[in-house]
């Protein structure tokens, strides 16, 4: 009884967690780290591999988001290093930046854009693997 207690008290609280729409701890259909930009108004997708990056961005619906005639930069923190990167639009709803950094456990990027979507925001994501 004490059991089911504990189980139906923590199902309880993680319920509203649970069904929570905030984006930012969700794996992305690319594979990468997905948040909600801009207080959920665009979603970013940031997946990294080993000099490259690559920024997806959707509309709070999932719907693509045109990347062309934005801009974005990035400060990628690694290995106790700070690399600067600059990403161009290549396509759709993506955008690449490529720098001289390898992808490890725990390296945090800070992306900023300006006009993508005809938007603004600045983000913090930790690309998955």
């Amino acid at each position: 009884m004490i059991r089911t207690l504990i189980v139906a008290m923590l199902l309880a609280i993680a319920g509203p967690v649970l069904a929570h729409s905030d984006s930012k701890f969700i794996q992305g259909p690319n594979g990468g780290h997905i948040i909600d930009a801009g207080g959920g108004a665009q979603h970013w997708e940031l997946v990294a591999n080993n000099g490259e990056l690559v920024l997806y961005v959707t509309d709070s619906a999932e719907k693509p988001v045109d990347t062309a005639g934005g801009k974005a930069e990035a400060s990628v923190l690694v290995g106790g290093k700070t690399h600067k990167v600059t990403f161009a639009p290549a396509g759709e709803n993506t955008m690449k930046a490529t720098g001289d950094f390898e992808t490890k456990k725990g390296m945090k990027v800070i992306v900023k854009t300006d006009g993508v979507g005809g938007k603004s925001f600045q983000a913090r994501l930790t690309p998955l693997k």
